[in-house]
C-alpha cells in the first residue's frame, strides 16, 4: 500500500544545487501517483542529495520517505510516502552517475576512441573509468584512477561484480600499455577486493607482441590464484581502425596465432576445469572466426559470464536456433524475398542458419557480408557497422527487405554509429530495413511473419 502526503511549498527549504531531472516515470508507480513528470527535479531523498543511482537505491529501500521535487515551473514540493520495503519509486534518469561521470585519464595504447575520426557524434569520444559504470553496467575500469574513499565506498556497499581491464599482471608492462610514466600493479587491488568477498571478471586485450605468449600465461595464472573471486578471465582481440594515427605500433592477430593461442589456453581450461570445475579464461569469437576452427561447445562458456564482451554470443545462437528448427514451417504461405545484411564475421556466423532458412519453400533468403568501408579492413564485427557501411552494402538491392540487428543502432535513438539515421538509410537505399535483436528467436520470428507464417 501507497500513502502520500503533500506538503505545501513554503515548507519546502529550496535546495541551492541543481535537482536530479527525471527522464521518465514507470506508469502505476508512487511517482506516478505522486503526478510527478519527465523533466521534473528531484532535489532529495530523506534530507539527502544522491549522488548516484547506488545511493538512490540504497536510500529509496525505506519505507518512509520524505522526496523532495522541484517542478518544471521551479515550485518546490515535498511528498511524505509510505510505501513497501524495497518498492521502486518508479523515476527513470538520463545518468545514473548524478555528480559526473568519472572520464578515463590514461592513454592505452589499444584505445578505439583514440582511433576514431574527429566529426563523429560528442558522446562516442567519452571514455569513461568510473566504478559505478563497472557495477551496474558491466563496464571495463582500470582501478588506476580509484580514490581510496571510492575503494571504501565499494567495500562497504558490497559492489560486486566489478569489471576489471588488466591486460597483463606485469606492472611495468601494464603501465606501457595504458599510457602511463609509472608503473599499473594490479594485483594488491585485486587481492584487497578478494578478501572483501567482491566478485570480479578480468578483461585482456590481446595485443601481439606486447602481452601474448609466456606474458599471457603469467597474467592467467596470477589471476586464477584469486578464484572464485576472479570468476572469468575474457580475452578479446585488438580492435584497429584506418583512423590509427601518431600511437604506438600494433597489429592484428594472424590466423597461425589464432590457431595457436585456441590451443595453448584448452590445456589451461581442461586444467581448470579439473580444478576448479569451470574454464575460468574465455576467448571472443573472433578468435575463433580468425582461426576458422568451430566455437567451443554450450557447456564450455559456464554461463557465459563475458557476453556483452563478445565471449560466447555465436554459440549462444546456435544453441537457441537449434531449439527453434523443430518450429519452422516447411512452406511459406506466400513468396518472399528477404536480405539478412551484417558484418564479415556475422555473416560466417549466419551461413549454416542461413543453408536451414533455404529449405523454406516460397522464401528466399539472402545473405550480405558488409566489409567495413568506414573504418577499415581490419575492423569486422558486426556492431561496428555505419550507416554508411549499410549504404554501400544495399547499393544493388533497392526495393528488398533488410534485416538488421538492432546493436548497430545507439541505444534510445535511431542512429548508426557514424549519424546517419535509419530513415535516411532507408531513402538513400530505397530498401525496407527492419531492426531485430541479436537473438534467434527475433530472427525466426521476424521470417516467418515475413513469410505469412505463424509460429
Amino acid at each position: 500500500m501507497i500513502m502520500v502526503k503533500k506538503d505545501g511549498a513554503n515548507n519546502v527549504k529550496i535546495c541551492k544545487k541543481s535537482g536530479i531531472i527525471v527522464e521518465s516515470i514507470v506508469p502505476g508507480s508512487p511517482a506516478a501517483y505522486c503526478n510527478i513528470n519527465r523533466g521534473d527535479q528531484l532535489l532529495a531523498v530523506n534530507g539527502i542529495r544522491p549522488r548516484d543511482l547506488i545511493a538512490y537505491r540504497y536510500l529509496c529501500a525505506e519505507e518512509n520517505l520524505n522526496l523532495k521535487i522541484r517542478r518544471q515551473n521551479g515550485q518546490p514540493v515535498t511528498y511524505q510516502i509510505n510505501k513497501g520495503y524495497d518498492t521502486d519509486l518508479g523515476m527513470v534518469f538520463s545518468t545514473d552517475c548524478f555528480d559526473g561521470v568519472k572520464h578515463c585519464r590514461n592513454k592505452c595504447i589499444f584505445c578505439f576512441v583514440d582511433q576514431l575520426p574527429g566529426h563523429l557524434r560528442s558522446t562516442l569520444y567519452e571514455k569513461d573509468d568510473d566504478y559505478r559504470q563497472s557495477f551496474l553496467h558491466g563496464n571495463y575500469i582500470t582501478l588506476t584512477n580509484l580514490q581510496e574513499n571510492e575503494i571504501s565506498r565499494i567495500l562497504k556497499l558490497k559492489l560486486s561484480p566489478l569489471y576489471i581491464s588488466v591486460h597483463t599482471t606485469d606492472p611495468e608492462l601494464r603501465g606501457r600499455m595504458l599510457g602511463l610514466k609509472r608503473h599499473a600493479p594490479v594485483l594488491d587491488m585485486i587481492s584487497r577486493f578478494a578478501e572483501e568477498g567482491i566478485k570480479m571478471h578480468i578483461q585482456v586485450v590481446l595485443c601481439p607482441d606486447w602481452n601474448d605468449g609466456a606474458i599471457l600465461e603469467r597474467t592467467i595464472s596470477d589471476l586464477a590464484a584469486f578464484w572464485p573471486h576472479v570468476a572469468s578471465v575474457g580475452i578479446v582481440p585488438v580492435g584497429l581502425t584506418k583512423f590509427r594515427q601518431h600511437l604506438p605500433y600494433l597489429r592484428s592477430i594472424t590466423p597461425t596465432e589464432s590457431r595457436k593461442l585456441i590451443s595453448r589456453l584448452g590445456n589451461f581450461q581442461q586444467a581448470f576445469c579439473k580444478k576448479y570445475g569451470v574454464s575460468f579464461v574465455y576467448l571472443a569469437d573472433e578468435f575463433y572466426l580468425k582461426a576458422r576452427y568451430p566455437f567451443p561447445p554450450y557447456e564450455q562458456y559456464d554461463g557465459f559470464p563475458q557476453l556483452e564482451n563478445g565471449i560466447g554470443p555465436a554459440r549462444l545462437f546456435y544453441e537457441d536456433f537449434q531449439k527453434l528448427r523443430r518450429f519452422l514451417p516447411k512452406k511459406a504461405r506466400r513468396q518472399r524475398r528477404l536480405f539478412i545484411a551484417t558484418s564479415q564475421d556475422g555473416g560466417r556466423v549466419l551461413l549454416p542458419v542461413i543453408r536451414r532458412l533455404w529449405l523454406i519453400k516460397n522464401l528466399d533468403v539472402n545473405l550480405i557480408s558488409i566489409p567495413s568501408t568506414f573504418f577499415g579492413p581490419r575492423i569486422t564485427v558486426t556492431g561496428l557497422l555505419t550507416g554508411q557501411d549499410l549504404l554501400w552494402g544495399l547499393r544493388d538491392i533497392k526495393g528488398e527487405d533488410v534485416l538488421l540487428p538492432r546493436i548497430l543502432i545507439r541505444k534510445g535513438t535511431s542512429l548508426f554509429l557514424d549519424g546517419l539515421d535509419v530513415r535516411e538509410v532507408e531513402h538513400r537505399s530505397g530498401c525496407a530495413v527492419h531492426l531485430l535483436d541479436p537473438t534467434a528467436a527475433a530472427l525466426v520470428e521476424h521470417i516467418c511473419m515475413l513469410g505469412g507464417v505463424r509460429l
